[in-house]
């Protein structure tokens, strides 16, 4: 019977998160072939029969329920879920003290941009971890900052306790490097880049069942753009200015005679999307990914274009795997850190400063359109040196 391992900090709502999932699952079935992995999901329905995976109902509930001295059994035993069969019949508590690794593949929840509940939902998985002493591994993620308000700052106290523990946690910038060194002082942190810009060869027998098939959209070859939008950024301060801001790029890109395909990368991101392509139905080059892809099938359809324009980090990561050149309009440091090393800095615009304006985004955008190949040819050299950088190195400091 081989090596148990849960994985938590993932959902399938976000492409990317669900990517960072099935890669990291990937990666320990190659290194571990009779490993069996846990999905903590928090109350998601599932089809267990497309998985090769078990499935456990992690909520905020039952993690407190785990972490608790609990005399009376029955009060985790698992509710009998379609998706949960593999747990179905075993005490929570019981089975999480059987594992033999935990894996967080979260994505920024350690920040003061976080909510408290997060924030303690994230460390509780830690005080698992130590509880049962399991061995515990973070994966690249951002950090920080962590200038809480006076009144959330006793939450700094729990965070400086538990971030010992684990045998490594991944930096993905230098910016929560610093963060995490400077309040913590830890002796466990490294630097590595986002796990999803390294090339892995991805198998996808590893992770899906036979029954799982793909269903990439069709759409003609060739002059195709995504455009990936993020509901974060349509505040109703910012929603006539983002409006005005992809009337300029579909317009731009119908100039060029370049379809513009609207691609959802989350589910709160469909509301939208779908709202963008109504109100540019009149723009004839405008469609709309009606569908909601999962991530083997959202990375597959990023190969079809000759450039991204997206509000999303994870978007930016797959395509720079594939070598995709990126505009990138968001904001924090992951972008900043993602796309200096590769020479394409000044296609970033944050949407957070002062001086941000859309006619400069669309200044970039007429420079890809005119020479793409500026940019891929930079991406391609810079990216392949990157690569070589692997955190997942780490499973085999395990020596199982």
């Amino acid at each position: 019977m081989g090596k148990k391992i849960m994985i938590v900090g993932a959902n399938f709502g976000d492409k990317g998160s669900q990517a960072r999932l099935y890669i990291v699952i990937d990666e320990l079935r190659k290194r571990f072939s009779d490993c069996q992995v846990y999905y903590a999901h928090n109350d998601e329905q599932l089809d267990g029969a497309l998985y090769r995976f078990g499935k456990i109902s992690f909520t905020k509930r039952t993690q407190s329920q785990v972490l608790k001295s609990n005399p009376l059994r029955s009060i985790t035993k698992m509710f009998h879920k379609k998706d949960d069969s593999a747990a179905a019949d075993k005490d929570v508590a019981d089975l999480v003290s059987e594992m033999d690794l935990i894996v967080d593949v979260s994505e920024h929840v350690l920040s003061d941009k976080s909510s408290i509940a997060d924030i303690e939902y994230y460390l509780n998985n830690i005080k698992i971890a130590k509880k049962f002493k399991i061995p515990m591994i973070i994966m690249p993620q951002s950090f920080g900052p962590f200038n809480f308000s006076v009144d959330n700052m006793y939450i700094m106290g729990p965070m400086q306790e538990l971030l010992f523990y684990p045998k490594a946690i991944y930096c993905r910038e230098q910016f929560g490097y610093d963060e995490m060194i400077g309040y913590f002082g830890l002796d466990n942190l490294r630097r590595s880049r986002d796990m999803l810009l390294v090339d892995n060869n991805f198998d996808v027998s590893n992770v899906c069942s036979r029954f799982y098939r793909s269903d990439i959209p069709e759409i003609p070859e060739g002059n195709n753009v995504a455009v990936i939008p993020n509901s974060q950024y349509f505040s109703k301060k910012d929603f006539e200015n983002r409006l005005d801001l992809y009337k300029m790029i579909f317009e731009a890109l119908k100039d060029a005679k370049k379809n513009a395909y609207i691609v959802c990368q989350a589910s709160a991101d469909m509301d939208i999307c779908k709202d963008l392509a109504d109100h540019f139905r009149h723009i004839e080059n405008v469609h709309l990914i009606e569908r909601e892809l999962d991530c083997i099938e959202f990375n597959t359809l990023l190969t079809k274009f000759d450039f991204i324009i997206s509000s999303h980090f994870e978007a930016c990561v797959e395509a720079y795997r594939h070598f995709i050149p990126v505009i990138s309009v968001g904001t924090g440091e992951c972008f900043k850190e993602l796309m200096e090393p590769l020479g394409q800095e000044n296609l970033f615009f944050d949407v957070s400063l002062e001086n941000y304006n859309n006619f400069d985004v669309i200044d970039a955008l007429n420079g890809m359109i005119k020479d793409p190949d500026i940019s891929k040819t930079r991406i391609l050299t810079r990216t392949m040196n990157i690569q070589t950088e692997n955190s997942f190195d780490v499973f085999d400091e395990l020596k199982w």
